[in-house]
């Protein structure tokens, strides 16, 4: 009996879905069933998945979603429409290692107490070319993710970690309420770290995530402009709010909660970290597109707005 759902949640992903099926179907390990969830593209998304279905020998299935909601309901959707025990998440324009669902899936047959296990990624251009930097990090043992978890730390796992289905239902999922109505969907933004830090509470019974040391994934990164780093402080600020809640016995605060209670000196300070880093990245990337003027202000003012989260990013890089 399969026991394991890879699911594959996609917006107008036509330039990339091929690439990303076929890398599925060349898995090592093929007992799992395929869940693919169209978020209403309006591209020929749906027309390359469905030919992918037609001619795979995989257990597939495609979901077509009446109304766009973004990424958190898609992939919630899956998570309540699937039934196996397990679940694996790709997202539609990256690129796997054949080997990785031998290797994530073997490790959690290895103890029934590991909930959730990762790799290691690393970065490729929009033409599937590697590029430098990725995903190394992970916690690699019992005692590590112990101590990690009961100090309240955020657990910063990308989303293709191949987890137990049924205990992250029992966290709530992917959260998708309590959240302000329109634009920006602040619950499609970290909505894997938010997911993983609930999960982390589970450390009481025992259970634990743990890491393959290995790069199994490829991440397309996008070398566009940045200016949503806001979003992201802001719900990384929210979650460990919560795990800090949580460990003190109290409930979680839903986001336009904790939303409301902040200072006009909270959001500033969220507001200059954000600017630091939007002015580090963009920096970065006029730098290596032959614009070392503009790019080297940018990363100037970086250093002047944050100082400390320069030093941080050139720490953890080299």
């Amino acid at each position: 009996m399969m026991d394991l759902t890879i699911i594959v949640c996609v917006y107008n992903a036509a330039a990339y879905i091929s690439d990303t099926l076929r890398d599925i179907e060349a898995q090592t390990f093929r007992q799992f069933k395929l869940l693919l969830i169209d978020d209403c593209s309006t591209d020929n998304t749906v027309e390359l998945i469905e030919e992918f279905c037609n001619k795979s020998s995989l257990l597939a299935e495609l979901i077509k979603l009446s109304v766009n909601k973004g990424i958190a309901n898609a992939r919630n959707y899956g998570l309540n429409h699937s039934t196996t025990k397990y679940v694996l998440f790709i997202d539609g324009d990256d690129r796997l290692s054949p080997f990785i669902v031998e290797k994530l899936y073997g490790e959690t047959i290895n103890d029934s107490n590991i909930m959730a296990v990762t790799c290691w990624s690393q970065f490729i251009d929009m033409h599937g070319k590697k590029i430098a930097g990725g995903t190394f990090l992970g916690v690699r043992s019992k005692d590590e993710f112990n101590q990690k978890a009961a100090g309240g730390k955020l657990f910063f796992m990308p989303i293709h970690t191949l987890f137990n289905r049924q205990i992250a239902l029992s966290v709530g999922g992917f959260n998708t309420f309590g959240f302000p109505d329109g634009r920006p969907r602040y619950q499609d933004f970290c909505e894997e770290l938010d997911l993983w830090t609930r999960m982390s509470d589970k450390y009481v019974d025992g259970k634990y995530f743990t890491t393959v040391p290995e790069v199994l994934y490829y991440y397309r990164k996008n070398n566009g402009l940045s200016s949503n780093h806001f979003n992201m402080i802001l719900k990384m600020r929210y979650t460990k709010h919560n795990v800090r809640r949580r460990r003190k016995g109290m409930k979680d605060n839903t986001f336009s909660e904790y939303y409301a209670s902040l200072s006009p000196a909270e959001l500033k300070d969220m507001k200059t970290e954000a600017f630091a880093a939007d002015s580090l990245r963009n920096g970065v990337i006029l730098l290596k597109g032959g614009n070392p003027i503009k790019g080297g202000w940018l990363i100037m003012r970086s250093i002047l707005a944050r100082p400390s989260y320069f030093f941080d990013k050139l720490k953890h890089n080299l």
